[in-house]
């Protein structure tokens, strides 16, 4: 995922359970305590209570900070580490994150800067998907180049013109046939995969831009109504770049091809 801002970090479940765990409590009773020590020699009273506030605040802060997770750091993105088509696809998705860092470094510090913020962290998980698919569909293109269309045809033609004079020869030649043809299929089927999943992902960049795009209008107009919608769109395009991604990971342990088929003389006994 995508580093996330101090308040994502601090709003975290793992902050929300600290806030009223025992160690807090703990902490605070500590914390003001000390205060109180610290101070009581003074002879007053106001200010053991105000340095036992301040104390208790101090070892419950103290305690709650240790809980924010750490700001988190994405992976190394190079479009150039894949081929075409997918190169460009993550360099599309970059520029678009480009486009709405240079209009957010436009809006005041306020609430509409905030948004643009947490717009921001959402496109960076955008990005991070994209590349995540791009990499699945490099690792998939690579095994396809393990199959030679034009040899297995070849090979094929060969043994379906091939005329056993045995039973044997017979079976031998069906289990060439066979396994020929399984390759031919192997082949199609991660071509059509490959062009389903691309088009896909063109379509979730195309509607990044557009998210971006909207979101750039907003440093014009100021209307905080449409960060909502922009925002939610957002969302829909991580999950299904999220899902496209698992997809293309299952898939990246593609079995390899079949062995080669025996020489087609084996066929004529």
């Amino acid at each position: 995922m995508a580093s996330l801002s101090f308040r994502d970090r601090f709003f975290s479940p793992q902050v929300g359970r600290v806030v009223t765990s025992p160690s807090a409590i703990l902490a605070l009773g500590a914390g003001a305590a000390v205060g109180v020590l610290a101070t009581i020699s003074t002879g007053g009273l106001a200010a053991p209570i105000v340095a036992g506030i301040a104390g208790g605040a101090l070892g419950y802060g103290g305690r709650v900070a240790l809980a924010i997770p750490k700001k988190g750091k994405g992976p190394e993105i190079d479009p150039f580490a894949v081929d075409e088509p997918w190169r460009y696809a993550v360099r599309d998705a970059i520029r678009a994150k480009g486009r709405l860092e240079t209009a957010s470094s436009s809006f005041r510090k306020g609430p509409l800067a905030d948004s643009m913020v947490s717009l921001s962290a959402q496109l960076d998980d955008a990005v991070e998907e994209v590349w995540r698919v791009a990499q699945g569909g490099q690792r998939l293109s690579e095994a396809r180049k393990q199959i030679n269309d034009r040899e297995v045809r070849w090979e094929l033609q060969r043994a379906e013109a091939n005329e056993p004079t045995s039973e044997a020869g017979q079976a031998i030649k069906d289990q060439i046939v066979e396994s020929l043809n399984q390759q031919l299929a192997s082949a199609k089927r991660i071509d059509d995969l490959l062009k389903s999943t691309f088009d896909e992902l063109t379509l979730l960049n195309s509607r990044l831009d557009q998210a971006v795009t909207q979101s750039v209008e907003l440093s014009v107009s100021s209307d905080r109504s449409t960060i909502g919608p922009v925002g939610a769109d957002l969302t829909a395009i991580v999950d299904r770049l999220g899902a496209l991604g698992q997809a293309m990971n299952d898939l990246s342990q593609v079995p390899s091809p079949p062995p080669p088929a025996p020489p087609n003389h084996s066929t004529q006994t």
